[in-house]
């Protein structure tokens, strides 16, 4: 997981960059996918199993549907959302993976 790179210089500064994360597909669908492991154990087991089935659109080398790839990203982004600071990381990573493959 990455953090947050933040300079501050002088007096007046607003905000924070928050599109630093990869723009390569292949490491941002590998940070997506390790941190949807990270908070699995952390879920019950009906929001497990639509983690699983998610899992199997998301996690494979061929090609995938473009709707049911973004339907698998809402769904755990739901999960996600529903854990709070714990999902936090999977919510960024979905939309790097949605940034990275054009879907946002």
């Amino acid at each position: 997981m990455t953090g947050d790179s933040v300079m501050q210089f002088g007096n007046f500064n607003i905000g924070m960059v928050k599109s630093q994360g990869p723009v390569d597909q292949r490491a941002a669908h590998e940070q997506m996918i390790d941190a949807v492991l990270a908070i699995r154990a952390h879920v019950p087991e009906p929001d497990r199993a639509v983690i699983d089935d998610s899992l199997s659109i998301l996690d494979t080398d061929g090609p995938v549907d473009r709707r049911r790839f973004r339907q698998a990203l809402g769904a755990i982004g739901g999960i996600a959302a529903l854990l709070g600071a714990t999902g936090a990381p999977v919510i960024e990573s979905i939309g790097n993976v949605m940034e990275a493959f054009g879907l946002s």
